[in-house]
């Protein structure tokens, strides 16, 4: 005989289970575009400058299902998405716009990071360098999203209720995260931070071919600036 809580546990499957899943299933959708989007960019750019200048490198990966590299030059472009949907932490400003408020529902999202490493962290395996989440792409059941980012990527696609996935969307994002990184140069450490070094680390540098690298971007989420200054 059915129970009060057996009836509960099947509406919050139809809930959220079958909720979530949609959202994958978009969110793999997106990601699937965003990484023919890469690609695109990378077959233009081999065309448009490969002939000004061949030393420079372009071309797109696809690592598997989850994990696509676009590598210009010194730099790699990476794009993941994430297996799991998420919602939105309840004092976050979202949950005040009408979009949200009409329909709980829309508020829970898959989501796609956009990092930025050097292109030689990838290629000598230099596991202590550091990259930086330049992105994330914040995907619903309605195929609307929002990004949180740096500069223009963290206004100008900030209304989820506004903004339709397309692919002229994803083309401008890929575009701005990729100038991002080009203007991003590597900053050379102070001498004084590096002269006093063990034998170990001098030994481990030499097996990762190098210093331990990161390019000093001085970024931070938004979220994370006001959560700072709350302190």
């Amino acid at each position: 005989m059915d129970t009060e809580n057996y009836q509960k546990i099947l509406a919050e499957l139809e809930n959220k289970a079958s909720l979530k899943q949609a959202i994958y299933r978009n969110t793999t959708e997106v990601f699937g575009l965003l990484k023919k989007q890469l690609y695109k960019i990378a077959v233009r750019l081999q065309n448009d400058y490969g002939q000004k200048d061949a030393s420079v490198e372009i071309h797109f990966k696809e690592n598997n299902k989850f994990e696509g590299e676009l590598k210009f030059s010194g730099d790699m472009l990476m794009v993941s998405m994430h297996s799991n949907v998420f919602a939105f932490d309840p004092s976050h400003s979202i949950h005040q716009t009408s979009y949200m408020k009409n329909d709980e529902s829309l508020s829970y999202c898959g989501t796609i990071y956009i990092h930025n490493f050097l292109a030689d962290s990838i290629k000598y395996n230099r596991l202590a360098d550091e990259g930086s989440l330049i992105a994330r792409i914040l995907v619903n059941k309605q195929m609307h999203f929002m990004v949180e980012g740096d500069g223009a990527l963290d206004f100008l696609y900030q209304s989820m209720a506004d903004n339709q996935v397309t692919e002229d969307k994803l083309m401008d994002i890929i575009e701005r995260s990729i100038l991002f990184c080009i203007n991003s140069d590597l900053v050379l450490p102070p001498f004084a931070d590096i002269k006093d070094v063990t034998l170990h680390q001098k030994q481990s540098m030499l097996a990762a071919s190098g210093y331990p690298t990161s390019k000093n971007l001085g970024y931070q989420f938004k979220s994370e600036i006001d959560k700072n200054n709350n302190l």
